[in-house]
């Protein structure tokens, strides 16, 4: 069988592109063949264009996956084209409002792709979601579609088993309290509230700490922003900007760590609290779209202000007990649903009626309560 993976673009380290990645390998292991299919070039993984799709899904029994997180109107078309099996992947599209001010072409894309779900939702599509929050955004608009919740293959196995950068860990494993903020810095990700955050939680509570904040750098106008915000609120001395790190360094970071803070307005999944709850890293967070559904009993939850994150902060530093139970709770939640052992078993449960046209809805039945089985009877 031909199994077409389409994506705008693949991107080495980009939570979709790993999602993307890891579909492709299960899928070649199990003896099929796998083609990429991208917009823009990407390096490092062999790839055909959008155009050669058509060609390649010549079989009605051949597949076709596509990954949707911002328009792309070439995929979209060939996707509505193409007479072979079809699954979507939906990793959710940031709304627009977010870019308007800073990046108008960001902005035009993210309002594409929001309008473009609306042509992925036929009836013979199978429709997968990162997270039960997408899930539901996409009913908004479409509720009569089912969906099926998969989280995406991730890099936390390795980034479990990487050997730290000890250079990382030399320059910040000290006696200062290292907050982390992990993720592309821009709008959404609201890192506004997460410095304010910081900053009162140094007055206020502790004036020993540290904010580093790991990530791609989005947009100038963005980081011009928070940089200015940086010294305002008088904290450049104890802010560290990384930008994108490697694999080796974001291991050393987590592991100086002693929480990661995650302020953001809008995330589909928010892979860097699965990575903490594999690390055993301590969470505070704001509970907005689908973080609580990620975090679950792991996630210190905070009010969207700076007064109640930087108590938040405090609690999850200063009760040891309470702390510990949660990271328990976090490890528990990261080796139930969260390794990529777990999510190729999903993977191939939601697979398996789409290649042999199986009523799905008895099946996900079995599943879940096979599941509540598993949670009652596992003990750690």
């Amino acid at each position: 069988m031909n199994v077409v993976i389409m994506t705008p673009a693949i991107t080495k380290g980009d939570a979709v592109s790993n999602d993307v990645l890891g579909m492709g390998d299960l899928l070649e292991l199990e003896g099929h063949q796998v083609y990429y299919a991208v917009r823009y070039e990407t390096p490092d993984v062999p790839i055909v264009s959008l155009e050669q799709v058509k060609k390649i899904l010549s079989d009605k029994d051949d597949l076709l996956i596509y990954h949707h997180s911002i328009g792309c109107a070439e995929a979209v078309e060939v996707f509505e084209q193409v007479r072979c099996r079809r699954i979507v992947k939906y990793h959710n599209v940031t709304p627009p409002e977010f870019f308007r001010s800073i990046n108008r072409e960001i902005a035009r894309g993210c309002a594409e792709g929001q309008i473009q779900v609306d042509r992925l939702v036929g009836e013979d599509v199978d429709f997968w979601v990162d997270s039960d929050f997408n899930g539901k955004d996409m009913q908004i608009r479409h509720p009569n579609k089912e969906y099926h919740v998969i989280t995406p293959f991730n890099q936390v196995d390795q980034l479990m088993d990487a050997e730290p950068e000890l250079k990382c860990i030399h320059l910040y494993d000290d006696w200062l309290t290292n907050i982390l903020v992990v993720g592309r810095i821009a709008p959404n990700k609201n890192i506004e509230l997460a410095i304010e955050s910081f900053a009162y939680y140094c007055t206020h509570y502790n004036r020993d700490a540290r904010l580093i904040l790991i990530g791609d750098l989005m947009s100038n106008k963005y980081c011009e922003m928070i940089l200015d915000r940086i010294r305002n609120l008088g904290i450049a001395e104890r802010v560290i900007i990384t930008g994108k790190v490697s694999l080796e360094q974001l291991k050393s970071f987590y592991l100086s760590a002693q929480m990661l803070l995650t302020t953001s307005k809008h995330e589909g999944c928010c892979l860097p609290l699965i990575e903490a709850m594999g690390l055993q890293i301590p969470i505070v967070a704001v509970p907005n779209a689908a973080i609580p559904g990620t975090a679950g009993e792991a996630g210190w939850f905070a009010p969207d202000s700076r007064e109640e994150v930087a108590r938040v902060m405090h609690l999850a530093m200063s009760n040891a007990a309470l702390r510990e139970e949660k990271l328990l709770a976090g490890y528990q939640r990261y080796l139930q649903e969260f390794t990529n052992d777990a999510i190729r078993n999903r993977f191939f449960e939601l697979l398996t009626p789409v290649l042999q046209g199986q009523d799905r809805t008895i099946q996900d039945r079995t599943i879940q309560n096979r599941t509540i089985i598993a949670k009652e009877d596992y003990r750690f």
